[in-house]
């Protein structure tokens, strides 16, 4: 799919009053950028329908051959677009027309063109020798800030910070960084000697006619090796302060949930309980070696069977919440142990609700501890 002769490149830019500022892009694989790149498609089930297009643009989107332009993290609406200009005409490939008329779904359209779009941001190669060193550096003067003696306009303000393109809604300015040096040269010449058709304003024409073409070889020396930005530093970490219940798990003492914390004769939680969970949960993050033994018990009301059940049923209860705050079912192991281990009088009131209880035991191997400060 989306083979060479017309692609990718797009309408390099011209620098008008009108035209929007460029688009900074500090890490363009951060999940709200690639949210905004795919669009209305659904990425995954995209990947199946694009089994045709991998043929020539490679599985990612990164095609080996210049004759196939790159897709990969181009703007899902930019793909759309051409794909659409194969169809009717305004573009022409003797193989990439066929494959666009065999898209005959918009929603096939959407989802191929989002999956391209989902995937790691294209990005250039290092520079290989001091000739084009010199090739990439003029490239970068023009791309950024035009020529004044010869009237080329500068290409950022369309293209976007380092060729990284436009945002969302804005078909029209493709993602050029890292695309293939060889295709992006033959777009430029088939635009400045109107053999690619598909510029209906005339702005790609009246740009390209100001390059020469060792101008042009410039400008795809440099998108092709000018580096992706790179990713944000990595925050900092900070150590978690050890909690209560932090010293009590590594003690390997147990942390008890009281029955006060659980319905009267039911497994539902109190939410006051949660904090001492929350905790547990870190607690369980910062020792994925640690097993967490939670065993339940209840008080001697009732049948010795319907108390067994509960006592599992409230140490079920407290996994299925630890699970859903992330800790892995494998490292917890659940019993129920009924009215048994009593710790208080099941005479009284408060001693019947005492022994309703959950305890949360922890497991650690000795290498695995963390030092806890005395202090």
């Amino acid at each position: 799919m989306l083979q060479s002769n017309n692609y990718i490149s797009g309408v390099f830019a011209i620098a008008l009053l009108a035209v929007p500022a460029a688009h900074a892009i500090e890490d363009p694989d951060t999940p709200s950028e690639i949210n905004q790149r795919i669009g209305t498609g659904d990425p995954v089930i995209g990947k199946d329908k694009s089994a045709l297009c991998m043929g020539c643009h490679g599985e990612d989107g990164n095609s080996v051959s210049s004759d196939f332009p790159k897709l990969s993290g181009q703007w899902a609406d930019y793909i759309q677009k051409q794909v659409r200009e194969f169809q009717n005409g305004a573009r022409y490939n003797e193989v990439m027309t066929d494959v666009a008329m065999s898209v005959d779904d918009f929603h096939d359209l959407f989802d191929i063109s989002a999956y391209f779009a989902s995937q790691k941001q294209m990005g250039g190669t290092p520079v290989e020798d001091s000739a084009e060193q010199k090739l990439y550096e003029e490239g970068d003067q023009l791309f950024n800030h035009g020529n004044k003696r010869t009237g080329a306009f500068r290409c950022v303000k369309c293209h976007g910070e380092h060729g990284g393109g436009q945002p969302l809604n804005n078909n029209l300015f493709p993602v050029l960084r890292g695309q293939h040096k060889a295709y992006l040269i033959r777009q430029l010449t088939d635009f400045k000697h109107e053999v690619r058709e598909n510029d209906r304003s005339g702005m790609m024409l009246r740009i390209t006619t100001h390059l020469t073409d060792h101008d042009i070889e410039a400008l795809a020396t440099y998108l092709s090796r000018v580096p992706a930005p790179p990713p944000p530093p990595a925050p900092v970490a900070v150590a978690a302060p050890i909690t209560t219940t932090w010293k009590t798990l590594l003690e390997e003492k147990p942390v008890t949930i009281e029955g006060v914390n659980f319905v009267v004769g039911k497994a539902k939680l109190k939410s006051k309980t949660i904090k001492t969970l929350d905790e547990v949960v870190e607690f369980a993050g910062q020792h994925p070696d640690a097993k967490l033994e939670l065993i339940g018990y209840t008080d001697t009301s009732g049948s010795l069977k319907l108390n067994n059940k509960l006592s599992l049923a409230r140490a079920e209860t407290v996994k299925k919440y630890l699970v859903k705050k992330g800790v892995p079912a494998s490292q917890i192991i659940t019993r129920g142990e009924g009215p048994n281990n009593p710790i208080a009088d099941n005479k009284t009131k408060e001693g019947r609700a005492t022994n309703r209880r959950v305890e949360i035991h922890s497991v650690i191997k000795e290498e695995k501890k963390v030092a806890v400060d005395a202090g």
